[in-house]
């Protein structure tokens, strides 16, 4: 008997140490909730640890110990592995896949659309008319809006976001690298190949790479943004592109996003978008001088959507908010990829728990401003089993606060730091049925489920203090 009440002091003393190190870090990342959860939880520990030496109540704390810690065994019993999401994108097919048209984002209505042309005339004619009066409407008021209103165009932060974003039209011209005709073709092994891709992209700064096999349906049907004059090229139909995709991800500075949907964050997505153009245009320059053809897939250049691409290069899983959720940074990346006919070998798609987590979750769709998020299950649409994002209503909040928001980014719980704290947590949804059905409800009790921006450091405030009532 001695030795279930030293077990369950024990158990006491690791629980209220670990609470305090939930309450440090919490304090850290700012989540005030979480913090005070963390040290009311070390408080109650510590009060039925000194019970166990107490004649009249010890009995009843070691049988709250033994139930708890007989509770927590449910942890351990391990999760069927998603069947769907080790199989990729083809493995949420449920119908007839259809390939999405890049004329109908929104990025390409608003840009490549000029009032007067040929194109206006054929999509709002012939392809959506229903679309016209509401395109009209925001394309008055500019593509982001006003940059940076919501912090009165403060000018630091929008600078940084104009000059970063200054660079992907510099090296969109330079998207496709054929090899030139004295250039012979690389004698390599798929595997070799692969090794000598992923470790130059990693040095020249991708955070995470993986390869795959380009799933066609997942291509653009037609082309819809146009740049460089290339007006002609509305509506052609996108073919014979390469068979393979080297994806790369870069990783949001957790200080920037934290202060979503305010300037930082559109900052740090501008940057990434510049380091991304030229990473991905630098290996497909590569591709050409080994005899191969690249095509870099950035903000000038996209013949397919990224994020089903990444998770079929084994990078992550998609969430209810529509980003890839990866290892380590969770929402926090931007994802990049070079096409090439180079034969690699490529990696196969992961199960995080994502899906399973999403599914309760919600946080993102509860704190999403202009409630483009989906709370309800996924739905078919083109023939794949999605949650489906309201890109339109999405893309007027935006112009309402001239930043790219990422508050759903902000807000996932797969996106906080990537400390000793969160990588338990991941694990354990990785891995634990239990975790996969009990975490999220765990998640918004200890963290809430409204988002609220928090500090950012000196050299990126653009108000000497933060609004406390400004919740979503």
């Amino acid at each position: 008997m001695n030795v279930l009440y030293m077990f369950s002091a024990a158990a006491g003393l690791i629980g209220f140490t670990s609470c305090l190190y939930f309450a440090f870090e919490s304090h850290k990342e700012q989540e005030t909730r979480a913090t005070k959860m963390g040290m009311a939880g070390a408080l109650v520990l510590f009060v039925l640890t000194m019970g166990l030496f107490i004649p009249f109540i010890k009995s009843v704390v070691l049988i709250l110990f033994m139930a708890a810690f007989f509770l927590s065994l449910v942890l351990f019993i391990p999760a069927k592995p998603n069947a769907a999401a080790l199989k990729g994108s083809k493995g949420y097919i449920k119908g007839v896949p259809v390939r999405p048209d890049e004329r109908d984002t929104v990025f390409a209505r608003f840009r490549s659309l000029v009032p007067g042309s040929k194109a206006y005339q054929t999509y709002y004619t012939d392809l959506h008319p229903e679309r016209e009066a509401g395109d009209a409407k925001r394309r008055e008021r500019g593509f982001l809006g006003k940059p940076g209103s919501i912090d009165h165009e403060y000018q630091p932060n929008v600078a940084m976001m104009h000059a970063a974003f200054s660079i992907p039209p510099m090296l969109g011209q330079e998207a496709f690298s054929n090899p030139e005709p004295d250039v012979n073709r690389a004698d390599l092994t798929p595997e070799k190949a692969a090794l000598i891709v992923k470790n130059f992209a990693r040095h020249i700064g991708a955070d995470r790479v993986g390869i795959c096999r380009v799933n066609t349906n997942l291509l653009y049907s037609h082309q819809g943004e146009v740049h460089y004059d290339r007006g002609e090229n509305w509506g052609k139909k996108i073919k014979d592109l390469p068979p393979y995709a080297v994806v790369f991800l870069t990783e949001m500075n957790y200080d920037h996003v934290l202060s979503a949907p305010h300037t930082p964050t559109v900052a740090e997505s501008a940057h990434l978008y510049a380091k991304g153009a030229y990473l991905s245009t630098l290996l497909a320059k590569w591709f050409s001088y080994m005899g191969y053809t690249g095509v870099a897939e950035h903000t000038r250049n996209y013949h397919i959507p990224l994020p089903p691409l990444a998770q079929d290069a084994g990078l992550g899983e998609v969430g209810r908010h529509g980003y890839l959720v990866a290892p380590e940074m969770g929402a926090r990346c931007r994802i990049f990829a070079v096409l090439t006919d180079m034969p690699l070998s490529v990696d196969t798609p992961v199960h995080l728990g994502v899906e399973e987590f999403c599914r309760a979750c919600k946080k993102c769709a509860d704190s999403c401003p202009s409630k483009s998020i989906p709370r309800d299950e996924k739905i078919i649409h083109n023939g794949y089993s999605k949650w489906k994002l309201d890109e339109d209503s999405c893309f007027e909040y935006w112009s309402k606060v001239g930043t790219d928001c990422c508050i759903c980014m902000a807000i996932c719980p797969f996106s906080r730091p990537n400390t000793f704290l969160h990588r338990v947590v991941r694990t354990f949804v990785e891995k634990s049925w239990a975790a996969q059905v009990f975490f999220p409800y765990v998640d918004n009790f200890l963290y809430g489920k409204r988002w609220r921006p928090k500090s950012v450091k000196p050299w990126l405030k653009y108000k000497e203090k933060p609004d406390k009532e400004e919740i979503y």
